[in-house]
């Protein structure tokens, strides 16, 4: 029997957040399925165990041992994706290749990405080094095509698809809950730049007393450990918080429809044709819904009114999936095979 290959995924895996979590899955199942041995560094336990990945807290000899090394998902090439512009787990493989752990023969491939806009020139930096290293950078979206073009970063080298977040139900075996209740994701308060609306109070304040007064037909999810911000303002409504894909998943594919300000709660829910609605924190929320066909449906959190919050919420509570949805699922899904694809 020919000896498996090693693949090595490199991403923001120590944030045990949940979009990144399923990326990295996904990546991972694709991987086993053309014969490699997959290792996620950082990965928590329970998550690598259900996938049958390799566990380890960090990288020590994971470049050297590693046939494939692919870089993503989510906005790793960027640092204005999260709560804290500047970070950037492209470190990681920059320093392998200087230290020579990441030899000149390993192929790499970046996949599932979002790319820029920067704020640091380190940022740039990195972007640009690692797309340089890479065989092939597999974007989400044209923004990010179009970032790293004009960065430098040869047309030949970007290939343009969609998040591999769309091929939830193709790659991770779970079985929806059907709860048929109304999902609301609100975190915000870690998100400098949106504390300048002045309506972010009330819209805050708002959306606990629309939880408050359904509390039995809603779910407050959080996208990671903490429990949901909204949960003071509605006690005894259900809460969902991300621990474990395993347990995470089924729960999230049961609702009606979904509100939030976070993209990979609304990428997963649409593959599960759930309607999906966003005040959103980061402005590649806004590049899915446009790519979806609804950019009505989303609206930047920063210039966002309570008007806007109800608009929103009245629309989520009548919203049904149509044709027109279908059938962008259904090119976006092959637009995200496309960067799975990469993976061989």
């Amino acid at each position: 029997m020919a000896e498996r290959r090693r693949a090595l995924i490199v991403g923001p895996y120590k944030a045990h957040n949940f979009g990144d979590d399923l990326v990295g899955g996904i990546l991972a199942k694709h991987l086993q399925q053309h014969g490699y041995d997959v290792s996620i560094p950082r990965l928590s336990e329970a998550n690598s165990a259900w996938l049958g990945t390799a566990h380890a807290e960090g990288y020590d000899g994971l470049f050297e041992s590693a046939d494939l090394v692919v870089v993503g998902g989510g906005g790793i090439m960027s640092d204005t994706s999260g709560a804290k512009p500047g970070a950037s787990h492209l470190q990681f493989v920059a320093d392998a290749q200087q230290s020579g752990a990441l030899a000149a023969s390993t192929p790499v491939v970046v996949t599932s990405v979002g790319a820029g806009p920067w704020l640091r020139e380190r940022s740039r930096r990195l972007a640009l080094g690692v797309s340089a290293r890479a065989d092939a950078v597999g974007v989400r979206d044209q923004e990010s095509y179009d970032h790293l073009h004009g960065l430098g970063v040869p047309a030949e080298k970007i290939v343009l698809g969609a998040d591999v977040a769309l091929l939830t139900p193709e790659y991770l075996p779970f079985v929806p809950s059907r709860s048929g209740k109304l999902g609301l994701q609100f975190d915000v308060s870690a998100f400098e730049d949106v504390q300048g609306n002045r309506e972010l109070p009330a819209i805050v304040e708002t959306l606990g007393a629309y939880a408050r007064k359904r509390r039995k037909d809603v779910i407050l999810i959080r996208n990671g450990r903490a429990r949901s911000e909204i949960a003071p303002a509605a006690p005894g409504a259900e809460l969902l918080s991300y621990t474990t894909l395993e347990d995470f998943l089924p729960r999230l594919g049961g609702m009606r429809a979904l509100f939030t300000s976070h993209l990979h709660l609304a990428i997963t829910s649409y593959s599960q044709r759930i309607p999906t609605f966003s005040l959103y924190v980061r402005e590649k929320t806004r590049r899915f819904y446009e790519q979806i066909g609804h950019p009505e449906r989303a609206l930047d959190l920063r210039v966002a009114t309570v008007k806007d919050l109800k608009r929103f919420l009245a629309a989520a509570e009548k919203a049904k999936w149509a044709d027109a949805d279908e059938t962008s699922l259904q090119r976006l899904r092959g637009q995200a095979n496309t960067l799975v694809e990469l993976l061989r």
